[in-house]
């Protein structure tokens, strides 16, 4: 273990990447519970105008107070108030709790002594203003933790290439796929082009790394008006940045150890699970931490016995038929040389 105070390390990092152009923002688990205590210093601007007067000297920015966080998780620890001090020294400002919609007023962590609110998600306070949309989502089988969602409000700067810009309606991309049908007619095509593949090819080049790469250019460019009209696709996408899905749906095959019994106790783990996400109580949260518990002691039985079993089958083939044996552990030797001794 390191005798280090990781808050302190963290403060240190905050200062030393924050500039006037630059600000850092905090998102993950800070495993600290922070209630609804102020992130910030209570009527800081009380001697404005003092400080006005003097800001050359003391170059002192006064906090602003802000709404009243909403927190379901009304406790707090050690974590907790070191994560409301470094707010208090950076800048940074907790958006669970008070971003618009209420969709970030919820339970991130749900283990087997409650629930508690320990992920989140810190801004710089002149950028509250780009963060869009932020979301504490549901519990999910994968996490003990919830998901949380962001979305930020970015304007790019581009006046040489508006088009490339995402939310334009005219982007357009080209898609090269290979169609067996079409070999032939791209190899007499290729085959009449020759002529002139063969001109670029032994033309003379400019010995240097530009007369390389319009080398290389020209043949490339010339090779793909040959190939194109035979298997590229123009694709329009309007408005989105999405990237195209693909359909194919892959079914992973259940593990020899999951039987009808675990898959039951899944279900109703799975259930009692949405049902938490649309109650979050005292008594759904036992449900849930009860079934849990027995799907996941089932499953570990019945994998430890899969196991035992492997080891068993594995030692009797020893016995039975070493050569059949010794084959499953058998390394490939590395030819390190062609010289033969």
């Amino acid at each position: 273990m390191y005798n280090c105070d990781l808050f302190y390390d963290l403060l240190t990092s905050v200062k030393k990447y924050s500039s006037d152009t630059a600000k850092v923002f905090l998102l993950g688990d800070m495993n600290g519970r922070t209630a609804i205590v102020n992130d910030f210093i209570i009527n800081d601007n009380v001697c404005g105008p003092i400080f006005d007067s003097f800001n050359h000297i003391f170059g002192y920015l006064s906090d602003t107070n802000f709404p009243v966080r909403r927190n379901p998780d009304q406790s707090t620890n050690e974590f907790g108030l070191k994560l409301l001090n470094l707010c208090r020294s950076t800048g940074l400002r907790i958006l669970n709790g008070w971003h618009k919609d209420g969709l970030a007023n919820d339970y991130t962590f749900c283990g087997s002594r409650g629930m508690s609110d320990v992920d989140y998600l810190l801004v710089p306070y002149d950028f509250l203003h780009i963060i869009e949309q932020f979301i504490v989502c549901n519990f999910t089988s994968f996490s003990d933790h919830t998901p949380l969602h962001v979305r930020l409000r970015c304007i790019l700067h581009d006046s040489q290439e508006p088009e490339r810009n995402c939310g334009t309606s005219n982007n357009s991309y080209n898609s090269y796929r290979w169609k067996e049908e079409l070999k032939d007619p791209c190899y007499e095509s290729l085959t009449l082009s020759s002529g002139s593949l063969s001109q670029i090819v032994f033309s003379d080049i400019e010995k240097s790394q530009d007369g390389i790469d319009n080398y290389v250019e020209s043949f490339t460019s010339n090779l793909m008006e040959i190939i194109s009209p035979f298997f590229c696709n123009s694709h329009n996408s309007n408005n989105t940045c999405d990237r195209t899905r693909s359909k194919t749906t892959r079914y992973k095959e259940d593990k020899p150890w999951f039987n009808y019994e675990c898959k039951r106790l899944r279900s109703i783990y799975i259930s009692s699970l949405y049902t938490l996400n649309r109650d979050k109580n005292v008594k759904n949260h036992q449900i849930l931490i009860m079934s849990k518990s027995k799907y996941e002691r089932l499953e570990n039985k019945l994998k430890r016995k899969y196991k035992r079993q492997e080891v068993d089958m594995i030692a009797a083939l020893r016995k039975s038929d070493p050569k059949k044996y010794y084959k499953l552990f058998q390394k490939k030797r590395a030819q390190t040389s062609d010289v033969s001794l």
